[in-house]
Protein backbone atom coordinates (compact mmCIF):
# COMPACT_ATOMS: atom_id res chain seq x y z
CA UNK A 1 0.00 0.00 0.00
CA UNK A 2 2.83 2.20 0.61
CA UNK A 3 4.51 2.18 -2.90
CA UNK A 4 1.03 2.86 -4.75
CA UNK A 5 0.78 6.28 -1.99
CA UNK A 6 4.80 6.70 -2.99
CA UNK A 7 3.79 6.54 -7.07
CA UNK A 8 0.65 8.36 -6.50
CA UNK A 9 2.62 11.30 -4.65
CA UNK A 10 5.03 11.31 -7.91
CA UNK A 11 2.32 11.50 -10.75
CA UNK A 12 0.40 14.04 -8.93
CA UNK A 13 4.08 15.97 -8.70
CA UNK A 14 4.51 15.36 -12.45
CA UNK A 15 1.23 16.23 -14.46
CA UNK A 16 1.06 19.26 -12.48
CA UNK A 17 4.69 20.09 -13.59
CA UNK A 18 3.20 19.43 -17.23
CA UNK A 19 0.20 21.25 -16.56
CA UNK A 20 2.30 24.38 -15.65
CA UNK A 21 4.79 24.24 -18.29
CA UNK A 22 3.16 25.93 -21.21
CA UNK A 23 2.48 29.43 -18.67
CA UNK A 24 -0.26 30.67 -20.46
CA UNK A 25 -4.27 30.04 -19.77
CA UNK A 26 -5.15 26.56 -20.12
CA UNK A 27 -8.89 25.73 -21.43
CA UNK A 28 -11.08 25.35 -18.58
CA UNK A 29 -10.91 21.13 -18.37
CA UNK A 30 -7.11 21.44 -17.97
CA UNK A 31 -6.90 24.68 -15.46
CA UNK A 32 -9.45 22.65 -13.39
CA UNK A 33 -7.43 19.64 -13.88
CA UNK A 34 -4.20 22.16 -12.34
CA UNK A 35 -6.36 23.41 -9.80
CA UNK A 36 -6.77 20.25 -8.12
CA UNK A 37 -4.28 19.18 -8.68
CA UNK A 38 -1.81 22.13 -7.37
CA UNK A 39 -4.52 21.95 -4.40
CA UNK A 40 -3.34 18.18 -3.66
CA UNK A 41 -0.15 19.01 -3.72
CA UNK A 42 0.19 21.60 -1.63
CA UNK A 43 -2.05 20.49 0.61
CA UNK A 44 -0.78 16.59 1.14
CA UNK A 45 2.14 15.84 -1.19
CA UNK A 46 5.00 17.42 0.46
CA UNK A 47 4.10 17.01 3.96
CA UNK A 48 3.09 13.01 3.27
CA UNK A 49 6.81 12.78 1.66
CA UNK A 50 8.38 14.40 4.82
CA UNK A 51 6.78 12.79 7.56
CA UNK A 52 7.53 9.00 5.81
CA UNK A 53 11.15 10.44 5.69
CA UNK A 54 10.54 10.76 9.48
CA UNK A 55 8.47 7.89 10.34
CA UNK A 56 9.21 4.50 8.15
CA UNK A 57 8.84 2.45 10.62
CA UNK A 58 6.02 0.32 11.83
CA UNK A 59 6.01 1.74 16.23
CA UNK A 60 5.56 5.58 14.45
CA UNK A 61 2.27 7.34 14.36
CA UNK A 62 -1.03 5.49 12.98
CA UNK A 63 -2.51 5.87 9.57
CA UNK A 64 -5.04 9.10 11.07
CA UNK A 65 -2.13 10.82 12.58
CA UNK A 66 0.07 10.79 9.69
CA UNK A 67 -2.56 11.97 6.98
CA UNK A 68 -2.95 15.00 10.16
CA UNK A 69 0.85 15.13 10.07
CA UNK A 70 1.10 15.74 6.26
CA UNK A 71 -1.24 18.10 5.99
CA UNK A 72 0.38 19.89 8.93
CA UNK A 73 3.69 20.06 7.55
CA UNK A 74 2.75 20.82 4.18
CA UNK A 75 0.54 23.65 5.41
CA UNK A 76 3.43 24.97 6.90
CA UNK A 77 6.03 24.35 3.97
CA UNK A 78 4.14 26.73 1.75
CA UNK A 79 4.58 30.04 3.39
CA UNK A 80 8.21 29.03 4.13
CA UNK A 81 8.88 28.73 0.37
CA UNK A 82 6.93 31.47 -0.28
CA UNK A 83 9.19 33.17 1.94
CA UNK A 84 12.36 31.80 0.17
CA UNK A 85 11.72 32.44 -3.23
CA UNK A 86 10.92 36.27 -2.36
CA UNK A 87 14.32 36.51 -0.99
CA UNK A 88 15.58 35.09 -4.47
CA UNK A 89 16.53 36.98 -7.61
CA UNK A 90 13.79 35.77 -9.62
CA UNK A 91 11.41 36.53 -6.98
CA UNK A 92 7.65 34.47 -6.76
CA UNK A 93 5.47 33.48 -9.56
CA UNK A 94 3.33 30.01 -10.64
CA UNK A 95 5.99 28.36 -12.21
CA UNK A 96 8.97 28.36 -9.29
CA UNK A 97 6.20 27.55 -6.43
CA UNK A 98 5.29 24.91 -8.98
CA UNK A 99 9.21 23.63 -8.76
CA UNK A 100 9.83 24.24 -5.30
CA UNK A 101 6.82 22.27 -4.35
CA UNK A 102 7.30 19.70 -6.43
CA UNK A 103 11.63 19.53 -5.94
CA UNK A 104 10.65 19.45 -1.76
CA UNK A 105 8.39 16.60 -2.11
CA UNK A 106 10.54 14.31 -4.98
CA UNK A 107 13.55 15.06 -2.89
CA UNK A 108 11.79 13.69 0.68
CA UNK A 109 9.85 11.02 -1.29
CA UNK A 110 13.28 9.59 -2.85
CA UNK A 111 14.73 9.65 0.80
CA UNK A 112 11.55 7.88 2.04
CA UNK A 113 11.76 5.27 -0.35
CA UNK A 114 15.05 4.47 0.24
CA UNK A 115 14.55 4.92 4.09
CA UNK A 116 11.87 2.40 3.90
CA UNK A 117 12.97 -0.04 1.83
CA UNK A 118 16.28 -0.52 3.63
CA UNK A 119 14.00 -1.49 6.54
CA UNK A 120 13.31 -5.68 7.12
CA UNK A 121 9.55 -6.37 5.86
CA UNK A 122 7.92 -6.67 9.21
CA UNK A 123 9.41 -3.68 10.48
CA UNK A 124 8.35 -1.03 7.36
CA UNK A 125 5.24 0.90 8.05
CA UNK A 126 2.23 0.02 5.89
CA UNK A 127 -1.36 1.65 5.90
CA UNK A 128 -3.87 -0.82 7.51
CA UNK A 129 -6.84 -2.03 5.73
CA UNK A 130 -9.54 0.56 6.19
CA UNK A 131 -12.37 -1.35 7.33
CA UNK A 132 -9.71 -2.66 10.21
CA UNK A 133 -8.43 0.79 10.73
CA UNK A 134 -12.42 2.03 11.34
CA UNK A 135 -13.54 -1.00 13.07
CA UNK A 136 -10.67 -0.35 15.96
CA UNK A 137 -11.28 3.11 15.86
CA UNK A 138 -15.16 2.39 16.26
CA UNK A 139 -14.90 -0.22 19.57
CA UNK A 140 -16.84 1.23 22.52
CA UNK A 141 -18.22 4.50 20.71
CA UNK A 142 -21.64 4.99 19.11
CA UNK A 143 -21.81 4.66 15.46
CA UNK A 144 -24.13 7.76 15.30
CA UNK A 145 -21.91 10.46 16.68
CA UNK A 146 -19.28 9.04 13.98
CA UNK A 147 -22.12 9.50 10.93
CA UNK A 148 -22.93 12.53 12.26
CA UNK A 149 -19.33 13.56 12.50
CA UNK A 150 -19.28 12.87 8.88
CA UNK A 151 -21.88 14.44 7.98
CA UNK A 152 -20.69 17.48 9.50
CA UNK A 153 -17.80 17.41 7.63
CA UNK A 154 -18.98 16.56 4.23
CA UNK A 155 -21.63 20.10 4.62
CA UNK A 156 -18.86 22.04 5.43
CA UNK A 157 -16.60 20.97 2.63
CA UNK A 158 -19.79 21.50 0.23
CA UNK A 159 -20.23 24.83 1.59
CA UNK A 160 -16.89 26.16 1.41
CA UNK A 161 -16.90 25.24 -2.03
CA UNK A 162 -20.33 26.84 -3.11
CA UNK A 163 -18.68 29.86 -1.58
CA UNK A 164 -15.38 29.56 -3.45
CA UNK A 165 -17.24 29.52 -6.58
CA UNK A 166 -19.44 32.25 -5.77
CA UNK A 167 -16.46 34.19 -4.82
CA UNK A 168 -15.13 33.16 -8.30
CA UNK A 169 -18.20 34.11 -10.19
CA UNK A 170 -18.78 37.79 -8.18
CA UNK A 171 -14.95 38.92 -7.70
CA UNK A 172 -14.38 42.68 -7.38
CA UNK A 173 -13.32 44.53 -10.12
CA UNK A 174 -9.72 44.40 -10.58
CA UNK A 175 -6.90 45.34 -12.90
CA UNK A 176 -4.40 42.40 -14.71
CA UNK A 177 -1.25 43.91 -14.97
CA UNK A 178 2.08 41.23 -15.67
CA UNK A 179 5.07 41.10 -17.99
CA UNK A 180 6.20 39.48 -21.20
CA UNK A 181 9.55 37.81 -21.70
CA UNK A 182 10.96 38.00 -25.48
CA UNK A 183 9.06 35.17 -26.55
CA UNK A 184 5.41 36.01 -25.44
CA UNK A 185 5.35 33.51 -22.44
CA UNK A 186 5.46 34.85 -18.67
CA UNK A 187 9.44 33.52 -18.06
CA UNK A 188 12.64 34.56 -19.43
CA UNK A 189 13.43 37.52 -18.60
CA UNK A 190 16.39 39.37 -18.86
CA UNK A 191 18.49 38.88 -15.53
CA UNK A 192 21.75 40.75 -16.35
CA UNK A 193 22.56 44.48 -17.78
CA UNK A 194 24.86 47.02 -18.27
CA UNK A 195 24.58 50.41 -16.30
CA UNK A 196 23.72 52.65 -19.24
CA UNK A 197 22.45 49.97 -22.00
CA UNK A 198 18.80 50.39 -22.49
CA UNK A 199 16.68 46.54 -21.62
CA UNK A 200 12.97 46.38 -23.26
CA UNK A 201 10.23 43.92 -22.05
CA UNK A 202 7.03 43.52 -22.65
CA UNK A 203 4.03 45.22 -20.35
CA UNK A 204 0.83 43.67 -20.39
CA UNK A 205 -2.39 45.56 -18.94
CA UNK A 206 -6.07 44.38 -18.53
CA UNK A 207 -8.95 46.89 -17.57
CA UNK A 208 -11.42 44.64 -15.58
CA UNK A 209 -12.58 47.52 -13.53
CA UNK A 210 -15.60 48.44 -15.65
CA UNK A 211 -15.05 51.70 -16.34
CA UNK A 212 -12.46 53.38 -18.24
CA UNK A 213 -9.18 53.70 -16.88
CA UNK A 214 -5.81 55.89 -17.69
CA UNK A 215 -3.21 53.71 -16.69
CA UNK A 216 0.07 55.61 -16.93
CA UNK A 217 3.54 53.24 -15.98
CA UNK A 218 7.31 54.02 -14.04
CA UNK A 219 10.26 51.85 -13.90
CA UNK A 220 11.99 52.33 -10.94
CA UNK A 221 15.21 51.69 -9.13
CA UNK A 222 14.86 53.04 -5.43
CA UNK A 223 14.26 56.86 -5.77
CA UNK A 224 15.87 56.45 -10.10
CA UNK A 225 13.76 56.80 -12.87
CA UNK A 226 14.47 54.48 -15.70
CA UNK A 227 11.51 54.65 -17.68
CA UNK A 228 8.28 55.45 -18.02
CA UNK A 229 5.52 55.10 -21.01
CA UNK A 230 1.70 56.38 -20.96
CA UNK A 231 -0.92 57.34 -20.45
CA UNK A 232 -2.83 54.44 -21.93
CA UNK A 233 -6.80 54.80 -21.97
CA UNK A 234 -8.52 51.55 -21.88
CA UNK A 235 -12.54 50.78 -21.60
CA UNK A 236 -13.91 48.32 -19.65
CA UNK A 237 -12.55 44.72 -20.71
CA UNK A 238 -9.46 46.50 -23.16
CA UNK A 239 -5.79 45.08 -23.13
CA UNK A 240 -2.85 46.83 -24.23
CA UNK A 241 0.52 44.94 -24.48
CA UNK A 242 3.57 47.26 -25.45
CA UNK A 243 7.26 47.37 -25.32
CA UNK A 244 8.33 49.38 -22.24
CA UNK A 245 12.17 50.45 -22.06
CA UNK A 246 14.30 51.42 -18.94
CA UNK A 247 17.96 51.66 -18.75
CA UNK A 248 19.74 50.78 -15.35
CA UNK A 249 21.15 53.65 -13.85
CA UNK A 250 23.52 51.24 -11.06
CA UNK A 251 25.27 48.66 -10.64
CA UNK A 252 24.98 45.33 -8.76
CA UNK A 253 24.32 42.05 -8.09
CA UNK A 254 20.71 41.74 -6.88
CA UNK A 255 19.03 45.52 -8.48
CA UNK A 256 15.24 44.99 -7.88
CA UNK A 257 14.01 47.31 -10.68
CA UNK A 258 10.34 48.41 -10.25
CA UNK A 259 7.43 48.00 -12.59
CA UNK A 260 4.85 50.80 -11.31
CA UNK A 261 1.02 51.32 -12.34
CA UNK A 262 -0.82 54.20 -11.75
CA UNK A 263 -4.40 54.84 -12.76
CA UNK A 264 -6.48 57.76 -13.45
CA UNK A 265 -3.70 60.54 -11.94
CA UNK A 266 -3.63 59.28 -8.66
CA UNK A 267 -0.57 59.02 -6.89
CA UNK A 268 -0.10 55.79 -5.37
CA UNK A 269 0.95 52.70 -7.81
CA UNK A 270 -2.09 50.89 -7.83
CA UNK A 271 -0.13 47.57 -9.31
CA UNK A 272 3.66 46.71 -8.48
CA UNK A 273 5.71 44.19 -10.63
CA UNK A 274 9.16 43.84 -10.31
CA UNK A 275 12.32 42.11 -11.77
CA UNK A 276 15.95 41.05 -10.10
CA UNK A 277 18.65 42.22 -12.47
CA UNK A 278 22.94 41.67 -11.86
CA UNK A 279 24.10 45.31 -13.38
CA UNK A 280 27.47 45.67 -14.19
CA UNK A 281 29.39 48.42 -15.19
Amino acid sequence: MVRYTFVFVFLVSLLLVILTIPGRLLPVPLAAARLLLGLILALFCPGYALQAVLFPRRNGPDGFNRLALSVGISLALVPLLALALDQLPWGINLGFVVSAEVGVTLLALVTAWARWHRLPPESRWDWSLPSAVLARSLEGRPRFWVYVGMAGILAVGLWLLLAVVRLAGTGNPTTEFYLLGPDGWAGGYPRRAMVGRPLTVTVGVINGEETTVDYRLEVVDGDYLLGQTGPVRLNPGAAYEGPVSFTPARAGDAVRVQFLLYRNGLPVPYRTLWLWLRVEE
